[in-house]
């Protein structure tokens, strides 16, 4: 072999493992450019219904309900007063309070916080109130708005 086609196969080889490599780390890039959009990106939120519709025979008197609304807990609690409906999530440290008939409140078993059936804090550490959830009663069925 001359030396002109031993330099010519010697170039050829090494564009070629140039372009190789260049594509490699093109492709490298692309995809953790692609993993660092996902992360930075938010997630896509899936339609929710605006409204959610229980019929009031559901939760009988001195009873109580927990349902998933837009993707969050409520409470809906049916007493002497008739139906009251917070977020379920204590306003100390975020455990799910549960409702106590016999003492007409809501008790938070992490650190016996208590609410009466406004939201209001009767005791414990919670700072401040439960959350109220709006809703409307329409032919004896609950609408959480």
């Amino acid at each position: 072999m001359n030396e002109t086609a031993s330099n010519t196969a010697g170039t050829d080889r090494r564009t070629f493992l140039q372009w190789l490599i260049s594509g490699l780390l093109l492709g490298a890039f692309a995809a953790a450019a692609n993993v660092a959009v996902r992360f930075l990106m938010p997630p896509p939120k899936a339609k929710k219904a605006t409204e959610l519709s229980i019929p009031t025979a559901q939760i009988p008197l001195g009873s109580s309900l927990v349902v998933e609304h837009k993707g969050e807990p409520v409470i809906i609690v049916h007493s002497d007063v008739g139906f009251v409906a917070f977020s379920p999530i204590c306003t100390h440290l975020g455990c799910l309070v549960k409702w106590v008939r016999d003492e007409n409140i809501l008790l938070c078993p992490c650190h016996a916080g208590k609410f009466d059936l406004t939201g209001k804090v009767i005791a414990g550490p919670p700072p401040e109130p439960l959350h109220p959830v709006k809703f409307e009663i329409q032919n004896e069925t609950i609408v959480l708005v």
